[in-house]
């Protein structure tokens, strides 16, 4: 079996291709998972779950008012700082309810939710989860790829260079043919 052989143009339209790729890459991001929680409510509850952000950024919360055994006739959600209010929800009935947020900086914050149960049983559950996602990738990504591939081009570079260096001293030593 023999192998086709590549040439330089053909290595470095793949480089190319590579170097586009990394350009256009999306940027990265880093989101923490905060909080995740299911509750079983009797009655009436309030609950209060403290998080700490680690940083300035953007905190996602999500309420679902689950269905079981049927769902909860009310259900609240707040964020709060020690001081103030950052984002209240009120009467999640049914589904899904996202939300975000801006916390400033690093620090403790409070999310409060109540939730009342209906019905004959006067039961219901709740899933709550926060997520943080940082205001700044704490990575640059960008100039790291481009350095990644300034490396590559180099070492393209260096091989092109060896093999040119070769084959001049290869055909440095053959004799010259006779005429």
């Amino acid at each position: 079996m023999t192998g086709r052989r590549r040439g330089p143009l053909a290595k470095l339209s793949g480089l190319a291709a590579l170097l586009l790729y990394a350009l256009l890459a999306t940027v990265a991001q880093a989101s923490t998972v905060l909080i995740a929680d299911t509750t079983l409510v009797s009655g009436t509850e309030t609950a209060v779950f403290s998080f700490n952000a680690p940083g300035p950024g953007t905190v996602s919360a999500e309420l679902t008012n689950l269905n079981w055994p049927q769902a909860l006739s009310s259900l609240s959600f707040m964020a709060t700082t020690s001081s103030h209010v950052l984002a209240p929800w009120s009467d999640v009935t049914s589904g899904t309810r996202p939300l975000s947020f801006l916390v400033s900086g690093a620090g403790t914050y409070y999310a409060d939710i109540r939730a009342v149960a209906g019905g004959p049983l006067e039961l219901g559950v709740y899933s709550f989860a926060l997520n943080f996602t940082p205001a700044a990738s704490p990575v640059p990504l960008p100039p790291s790829g481009a350095l990644l591939l300034l490396g590559m081009a180099g070492l393209v570079g260096s091989i092109i260079w060896r093999r040119g260096t070769v084959n001049r001293a290869a055909g440095a030593a053959a004799p010259l043919p006779a005429r």
